[in-house]
């Protein structure tokens, strides 16, 4: 189906984009002064995020994009398939790190096929249930299919190991499903299943055992098992509501374990306070109602219609676990928070999904 186009995207969405780009810089400037000095996070992240606006302004020119990727769903999801089985067994680990979850790709490059994923699966579950049409009322065809490419995925790079995003992805997936239309007797059936299966998973792995552990009873555990808990705590007792200025922020003990990445939400909290974690939150939940009301407007073509629900949740998903994981809401999962966190991985993914939406919004009734 032919896309009427218009030149510009939505207004409100590109303000957002562009502020929560901006918003990511500042932070790991800021997190980099305190807890990584010398270091080159920051002129890194510059250089990805000015190439991949690049990128994105070649992505909202190109004409037929859409029909282009629809039509190439097998490939985009064979090809992932094959990258997720390539990591368990020739994947490198990097620093920090000991799961197998990056290929190396000379001379120096490596990617990272679970945030591939992220981006291929969102597309072929928007494809698949735009298809279905009246199929989506029968479990066997209609959920079946779909969900075992979901399970696939999500045992693949939980295997790595990286629960979070395997739990990530799972939620993502069944949201699509409901949102797709398949019936919701059939999703609480299959999602009681797989959690336990998940929990199962849980408690028979060290390091995510560990993770549970660490959460339900602090006080039983190591003081280096909670090192970053209490860490991260403190980081947000320093803030306070403005944070610590520049003059004051070296004479307190700041050490906090991943705050490029992780944890990147409390050194907001420490170096810029309530009030720069304020503003990333309320960021974010414009990001999500904006994402909602989009997708909602799309009335005639049923696969952008998903595509917009499934990039908006995925994006918004990650945004609010990583904030909770912050503030010890919920045992640590590994997740970084899109847009802020230092990963190259993640935020090119991350911005060719937020451009897609964007060239979503370029349609004529929008």
């Amino acid at each position: 189906m032919k896309i009427k186009r218009k030149l510009l995207p939505d207004k409100y969405l590109l303000i957002i984009y562009i502020a929560l780009l901006i918003a990511g810089l500042v932070a790991i400037y800021g997190a980099q002064t305190v807890h990584e000095p010398g270091t080159e996070y920051f002129s890194n992240h510059l250089n990805l995020l000015l190439s991949m606006f690049v990128f994105s302004i070649i992505i909202l020119i190109i004409p037929d994009f859409f029909d282009l990727i629809d039509r190439n769903v097998p490939l985009l999801l064979i090809l992932t398939i094959l990258l997720l089985i390539y990591v368990l067994i020739f994947g490198i680990t990097v620093t920090g790190s000991f799961a197998k979850r990056w290929i190396y790709i000379p001379p120096g490059f490596t990617i990272q096929p679970s945030e591939i994923a992220k981006i291929t699966i969102t597309i072929y579950i928007a494809s698949v249930l735009a298809k279905k049409g009246e199929k989506l009322n029968n479990i066997k065809k209609g959920l079946v299919p779909p969900l075992i490419i979901l399970i696939l995925v999500s045992i693949l790079i939980a295997i790595e190991p990286d629960s979070g995003t395997s739990l990530l992805f799972a939620m993502v997936g069944f949201s699509m499903f409901f949102y797709g239309g398949i019936p919701l007797r059939s999703l609480i059936i299959s999602w009681i299943f797989l959690l336990a299966i998940f929990i199962i998973f849980v408690l028979n792995v060290p390091y995510m055992k560990s993770r549970v552990d660490v959460y339900l009873s602090p006080e039983q555990q190591s003081e280096e098992d909670t090192y970053q808990m209490k860490r991260a705590t403190l980081a947000f007792n320093y803030g306070g509501v403005t944070g610590i200025p520049d003059e004051e922020i070296r004479d307190v003990s700041t050490h906090l374990p991943a705050a490029i990445t992780d944890f990147i939400f409390a050194s907001i909290a420490q170096r810029y306070g309530l009030i720069g974690n304020l503003l990333i939150l309320i960021l974010f939940i414009s990001f999500t109602a904006r994402g909602f009301i989009i997708s909602s407007r799309i009335k005639e073509n049923i696969f952008l219609k998903n595509l917009a629900f499934g990039i908006t949740i995925f994006i918004s998903f990650q945004a609010f676990l990583n904030m909770m994981v912050a503030t010890l809401i919920i045992p640590t999962t590994g997740l970084p928070l899109p847009f802020i966190s230092y990963g190259r991985n993640a935020l090119v993914i991350n911005m060719i999904m937020f451009t897609i939406l964007l060239k979503i919004t370029q349609r004529r009734e929008l």
